[in-house]
């Protein structure tokens, strides 16, 4: 008796030997540009050169520079294309050739008039606007007759730069449309908050004060418990004041570095950097500029020593 049994039904697919499966795509995150807020520090500025030497050899991408005072000098001269010229004329100074940029005068709001060094900059950056520049660029500037913080983010880049280091008692203050502006750090030494306002998301901040004999202290002053001591106490001040005298300017330029540590710390505090640059320049006194060398240097080796964690951050945090 024949009998029907259903044949089975093979799959195809079943009889195939098994294949790997090709491996997913790598896409790799594009590493975010960067913001840069360069802060105010007189002739410790030259160590944004530096700073901007190692970015551009690690190839990482600047979307915006804010700089204060010659944070400002040094970022708009970068932004222009201009880095080599000023880091030659930078290498260049001496002593003797910083008293011949000295135009004294004594009749006017500062010290210098700033002429000289005002047809230093025409020579390179003249009729360059900053709606020029490749990427944003704002300079801060602090009005004078109200200490109204102000961004100067159009018009003529020089003015922008000279307004910005423009330092009272030393500069005399510019006159930019009906305001008459000084030197930015008064308000914002590193100025973060600008690059926040103009919605960047990674910023680097380079900070030229924070190593500054820890002026924040505060020391409670005790009088002297034995009779007799105050005697000794004010000798040794008076000792100590006469071995010290730093003439005016001096006095000047360590009162407003004392102004700029302080306003730094409040306002990093209140909204930090995603990545802080803070160079070892305390010893670097804030009118040499002729050592300009020796901060170039210092701020070049600082960035290199954190290329690794802005590297990082280009790439995890977005």
């Amino acid at each position: 008796m024949l009998s029907w049994v259903p044949r089975r039904r093979t799959n195809a697919a079943a009889n195939t030997p098994a294949q790997a499966e090709s491996p997913k795509p790598v896409i790799l995150k594009t590493p975010q540009p960067i913001a840069l807020a360069l802060g105010g520090g007189s002739a410790r500025g030259w160590a944004h050169i530096g700073v901007l030497r190692a970015l551009n050899e690690a190839n990482i991408k600047i979307s915006m520079i804010a700089g204060t005072s010659i944070g400002a000098l040094v970022g708009g001269c970068y932004l222009a294309g201009k880095l080599d010229e000023l880091e030659e004329f930078a290498r260049s100074l001496t002593r003797r050739r910083m008293f011949n940029l000295m135009d004294i005068t004594f009749r006017g709001s500062g010290l210098f008039g700033g002429m000289k060094l005002d047809r230093k900059l025409h020579q390179h950056l003249d009729g360059l606007n900053i709606d020029d520049l490749p990427c944003p660029y704002v300079a801060v500037a602090t009005e004078l007759r109200t200490g109204h913080e102000i961004w100067l983010s159009t018009g003529s880049l020089i003015m922008a730069m000279r307004a910005s280091y423009a330092l009272p008692g030393v500069f005399e203050p510019i006159r930019y449309d009906h305001r008459l502006l000084v030197d930015g750090a008064l308000v914002n030494p590193v100025p973060v908050s600008v690059c926040r306002a103009y919605e960047q998301q990674l910023v680097l901040a380079v900070n030229l004060n924070y190593d500054q004999f820890g002026r924040a202290a505060v020391v409670k002053y005790t009088s002297p418990a034995r009779a007799g001591q105050e005697d000794i106490v004010s000798s040794q001040v008076g000792v100590i004041s006469h071995e010290s005298r730093l003439g005016i300017t001096g006095v000047m330029m360590d009162a407003f570095n004392i102004i700029q540590d302080r306003i730094s710390r409040a306002r990093m505090a209140g909204d930090p950097p995603d990545i802080a640059l803070m160079p070892s320049i305390g010893h670097i006194g804030l009118t040499e500029f002729h050592r300009a060398a020796e901060t170039i240097d210092i701020g070049y080796q600082e960035t290199r020593k954190q290329l690794e964690n802005i590297e990082r951050l280009q790439r995890v945090l977005f």
